[in-house]
C-alpha cells in the first residue's frame, strides 16, 4: 500500500518557527519571508499573509519573489508594479529558474 503525502506539507512549519522566521522577515531577511509566503500559500491558504509576506521578500531582494509578484501584478492588470519588480529582478543580475 502506498502512503501518500500532500505536496502541501513540504510547506508546513510550526508556530515557533512562524514566529522565529516574521521576525527575521520583518528585520529584512528575504529568505524567512518567502518561506512564510511559501507556508501561506499552500498551508494555511491565507492570501493576505501570502501576498504581505512574498512582497516583503520581493522588496528584500529575493529573485524568487520578484518574478512571481511580477506575476501576480501583472495578472491583477497593474503593469507598473509589475515592470518595477521586474526591473529590480534585472538590476540585481539574478536569473530566477
Amino acid at each position: 500500500m502506498t502512503n501518500f503525502i500532500s505536496t502541501g506539507s513540504t510547506y508546513w512549519i510550526s508556530d515557533e518557527e512562524i514566529q522565529i522566521l516574521e521576525k527575521n522577515a520583518t528585520n529584512g531577511d528575504k529568505n524567512s519571508a518567502f518561506k512564510l509566503y511559501q507556508y501561506h500559500m499552500f498551508v494555511s491558504i491565507d492570501q493576505d499573509l501570502e501576498f504581505k509576506w512574498l512582497e516583503i521578500a520581493a522588496k528584500n531582494g529575493h529573485p524568487i519573489a520578484q518574478s512571481n509578484l511580477a506575476d501576480l501584478f501583472f495578472t491583477q492588470g497593474n503593469k507598473e508594479e509589475a515592470k518595477k519588480f521586474l526591473r529590480k529582478l534585472k538590476k540585481s543580475g539574478k536569473k530566477c529558474p
